[in-house]
C-alpha cells in the first residue's frame, strides 16, 4: 500500500483531507530533520553528511515523488551498505588496518571510526531509506522496516545507559532526534493507508518485530560476552607481560649472585682484565646493567665494566660521599657481608635505577674484601621488555606510586581500556600500565555479534514478508471461495430459471400440464410401426362457469380437470395436455380405436363425477373427439383435424359424449351411442 502523494502529483484522483494533512505534517517533519542535520554538519556530528542526504531524500520523496528521491536514496544506501560490510567482514578476509589505511588516504590521520557511522545508527538509516525505496508498500515490507527502525532507536537509547562499547554503537542525541523525526514523518504519512489492512498487518508485523527484538537482545548478550572475553584476553596478556618482567628481575639477581661467588675461588683481589672478562657475559645478557663495578672497602669504585665514557667518569668515586641514598646498601655489603640494595634512586650515570651490592669474599678471607655493584637502569630495563611490544598495538608505562619511571608511547590512537599490573622489583612495588590501541582492539573483536544481529533482522524481515503474503493469499483464497459460492448460487439460480423456462416452454402455466408444444413433440417422436390415438377434449358450457362463478373459479376448474385428465391418461401411458382455453388433448401411443374410446369414456365419466358443477348445480362435463391413426407414416395435421371434427360431432350431438372421427374410424364404429 503506497503512501498518499501530494495533491499536485495525484490530481487525477481524489485525496482526502486526512491524507493532505498527513503529507503536510510529514513534509514539515522532514524539513525539521534537515535543519537539525545541517546543524550537525557545522557541529562536526558523526555521519552528519549521511543524515543530510537521508533527510533530503525523504524530503524529495514527499515533494517530488519516489522516482526523484531515488537519486539521493540509492547512493546513500550504497554508502551505508559499505559501512555495514566493514562491520561484518571477518578480520582474516579484510583486516581492520586496511580500512584504516583507506580512511587515512581520504584524510590524513583519520581512521575508519571517524568515517563510519555507529552500528545501530547505520542499521536504522538503512531501514528508514529502504522503506522509501519500496514506496512504503506494506506488501514489500515497509511496516516491518519502520518497526525495525523504531526498535533500533530504542536500542540506541538503552545503550546510553550501559558502559560504552568498543564499537561505536549509537548516534548522538541529535542524530537520534533526526532519525526519530524521519521515522514519525513516514508513520504519519502512511498510517491512514495501512489502517485499511490493519488486521493483515498485525498478523504479520508482531511476529516479525518479536523476532527482531530477540535478535537485538541476543546481539547485546553476545556483544557484551565477546567484549568481556576480549578484555580478559588482553588483561591476561598484560599480566603475562608483568610476570615476564618480574622473571627478568629474578634472573638478573641470580646472575649477580653467581658473579659474586666466582671470586670465592680466587686468592686475590681481581684485576681490570679479569674483571672485564668475568663481567662481559653478564652485561651482554642483561643490557640494562649500566655497569658492573668493583667497590673496595672504602666504598670507592675501583673497576667498572663496560668501560664507556659515562662509566669511566665514576671511577674513583667514594659512594659513601657521592651517593648518600645508597650508603646503607653499600655498608651492608662491605661491613656486614650481606647483600644490599638501594631504593630507586638517581644513578651517578643519570636516570632512575637501583643498585645491588653483593660482598666479595676471597678464598682466604672471612671478611669481605670488597663488593660488586650492579647498577640497573629502570628505563633500560623497561626498554628491554618493551622492545617485544609493537607500539602500533599498545602504549606502556612503568610507575612507582605516581612517578613514571619508563614510557613507550603508542603510534596509533588509543582505545578506551587501561590495564595495570603490579610487579616486585627486588622488594620495590611497581605498576605496569598498558593501554591497547583502538586498532588492535577492533581487530581482535569478533564480528559474530554484528553478523548475528544483521542476519536476525533479515530473518525478521523475511518472516514478515512470508506472513503478509500468506495473509494476502488467504484473503485471495477467501475471495475466490466467496466468488465461487456466489457463482455456484448464480449457476443454480440460472439453472432453476432455465429449468423453469424450459418447463414453462413445455407446460401450461395455469394447470401445470403439458402444453401444445410438448404434445406435438410427443407426436413427432411416435413410433410409426404402432397405432396412435388422439383425444381432443372441450369443457361443455365453460363460458357459463366464468360468467356465473368467476374467472378464479374457472381457473380452479381447469386445474382440477387437468389433474383428472393426467391421472386417467397417465395410467394408460398417455400424455394429457392443455391446448388453450377450455380445450385439452390426450396422446395415446399404441392404442387402437376401441382402447381410445374406452379411455375417452373413462375420462368423461371421471369429469362428470368430479363434483365440479355449474352455478345451477348441473355437473360439469366434457365433449371428446377421438381420432386414431394406423401404423405407418403419421400425418399430424390430418389426425388433429379428424379429432377436431369428431369433437364438433360430439358437441353437435348434445355434448357430454365421445365421438370417433369418421374419416379414420373402422367400419361400423363411426359413432358411439350417446352417453347420458
Amino acid at each position: 500500500m503506497t503512501s498518499t502523494y501530494p495533491p499536485r502529483l495525484a490530481s487525477e484522483r481524489p485525496v482526502s483531507a486526512w491524507a493532505i494533512t498527513a503529507t503536510m505534517v510529514s513534509l514539515l517533519g522532514a524539513l525539521v530533520a534537515l535543519v537539525l542535520a545541517i546543524i550537525g554538519v557545522f557541529g562536526s556530528l558523526p555521519a552528519a553528511g549521511l543524515l543530510v542526504i537521508a533527510t533530503l531524500g525523504q524530503l524529495a520523496w514527499y515533494r517530488l515523488g519516489p522516482a526523484a528521491s531515488r537519486v539521493l536514496l540509492w547512493p546513500a544506501l550504497g554508502l551505508l551498505g559499505l559501512c555495514l560490510v566493514s562491520y561484518l567482514l571477518p578480520e582474516h578476509w579484510l583486516p581492520h588496518v586496511s580500512w584504516d589505511q583507506l580512511a587515512n588516504q581520504i584524510v590524513t590521520g583519520s581512521l575508519l571510526v571517524d568515517w563510519r557511522p555507529p552500528l545501530l545508527l547505520t542499521l536504522c538509516l538503512i531501514a528508514l531509506l529502504l522503506s522509501l525505496v519500496v514506496r512504503t508498500r506494506a506488501s514489500l515490507g515497509a511496516p516491518m522496516l519502520l518497526g525495525v527502525a523504531g526498535l533500533l532507536l530504542l536500542a540506541q537509547a538503552v545503550e546510553a545507559l550501559h558502559t560504552p562499547s568498543l564499537l561505536p554503537l549509537r548516534g548522538t542525541w541529535l542524530a537520534q532526534v533526526i532519525l526519530l523525526t524521519l521515522l514519525l514523518g513516514q508513520i504519519v504519512d502512511v498510517a491512514g493507508a495501512w489502517k485499511q489492512q490493519s488486521y493483515r498487518l498485525s498478523r504479520a508485523l508482531w511476529p516479525g518485530l518479536g523476532l527482531a527484538l530477540l535478535s537485538l537482545l541476543f546481539w547485546h548478550y553476545q556483544k557484551t560476552l565477546e567484549e568481556r572475553n576480549l578484555a580478559a584476553r588482553v588483561e591476561q596478556q598484560h599480566v603475562q607481560m608483568a610476570e615476564s618482567l618480574s622473571r627478568e628481575i629474578d634472573d638478573h639477581l641470580a646472575a649477580m649472585r653467581r658473579f659474586a661467588n666466582v671470586w670465592r675461588l680466587t686468592p686475590m683481589i681481581p684485576g681490570a682484565t679479569a674483571w672485564a672478562t668475568q663481567a662481559a657475559p653478564y652485561q651482554r645478557d642483561f643490557r640494562y646493567f649500566l655497569n658492573i663495578a668493583y667497590i673496595d672497602t672504602n666504598s670507592r669504585i675501583q673497576l667498572v665494566h663496560p668501560p664507556t665514557d659515562i662509566n669511566l667518569q665514576v671511577l674513583g668515586s667514594r659512594l659513601f660521599d657521592d651517593q648518600p641514598a645508597g650508603r646503607e646498601a653499600v655498608a651492608s655489603a662491605l661491613q656486614r657481608g650481606r647483600e644490599g640494595r638501594t631504593d630507586i634512586i638517581e644513578l651517578l650515570q643519570g636516570g632512575p635505577g637501583m643498585i645491588h651490592y653483593l660482598p666479595i669474599f676471597l678464598a682466604s678471607e672471612s671478611r669481605p674484601t670488597g663488593a660488586v655493584a650492579m647498577a640497573v637502569s629502570l628505563p633500560a630495563l623497561a626498554d628491554t621488555l618493551f622492545a617485544n611490544i609493537d607500539p602500533e598495538d599498545q602504549q606502556l608505562s612503568l610507575y612507582r606510586d605516581r612517578d613514571r619511571l619508563a614510557h613507550q608511547p603508542a603510534e596509533a590512537r588509543l582505545g578506551p581500556w587501561q590495564l595495570e599490573a603490579e610487579l616486585d622489583l627486588s622488594g620495590i612495588p611497581l605498576v605496569l600500565l598498558s593501554q591497547p590501541t583502538l586498532r588492535r582492539l577492533l581487530s581482535d573483536l569478533p564480528r559474530q555479534p554484528v553478523v548475528s544481529l544483521t542476519v536476525g533482522l533479515l530473518l525478521a524481515q523475511l518472516l514478515y514478508l512470508v506472513l503478509f503474503s500468506q495473509q494476502q493469499m488467504a484473503n485471495q483464497h477467501r475471495a475466490v471461495r466467496r466468488s465461487n459460492r456466489e457463482l455456484r448460487r448464480e449457476i443454480r439460480k440460472r439453472t432453476r430459471l432455465q429449468e423453469e423456462v424450459e418447463w414453462l416452454a413445455g407446460h401450461d402455466e395455469l394447470t401445470g400440464q403439458p402444453n401444445r408444444r410438448t404434445f406435438l413433440q410427443a407426436l413427432r417422436e411416435h413410433d410409426p410401426r404402432e397405432p396412435i390415438s388422439v383425444l381432443l377434449c372441450d369443457i361443455d358450457y365453460f363460458k357459463k362457469v366464468n360468467d356465473h362463478l368467476g374467472h378464479l373459479e374457472g381457473d380452479r376448474y381447469l386445474k382440477e380437470i387437468g389433474q383428472l385428465g393426467n391421472e386417467v391418461i397417465a395410467s394408460d401411458d398417455g400424455l394429457f395436455a392443455r391446448l388453450g382455453g377450455e380445450e385439452f388433448i390426450a396422446y395415446l401411443p399404441g392404442r387402437d380405436e376401441q382402447e381410445a374410446i374406452r379411455i375417452a369414456e373413462d375420462l368423461r365419466e371421471a369429469v362428470a363425477a368430479s363434483g365440479l358443477a355449474h352455478a345451477d348445480g348441473a355437473p360439469l362435463t366434457v365433449s371428446i373427439g377421438v381420432a386414431t391413426g394406423t401404423p405407418g407414416p403419421l400425418r399430424i395435421d390430418d389426425l388433429l383435424n379428424a379429432a377436431d371434427e369428431a369433437l364438433y360431432s360430439a358437441k353437435h350431438a348434445g355434448r357430454n359424449r365421445a365421438r370417433l372421427a369418421r374419416s379414420l374410424a373402422a367400419p361400423g364404429s363411426e359413432e358411439l351411442p350417446e352417453q347420458r
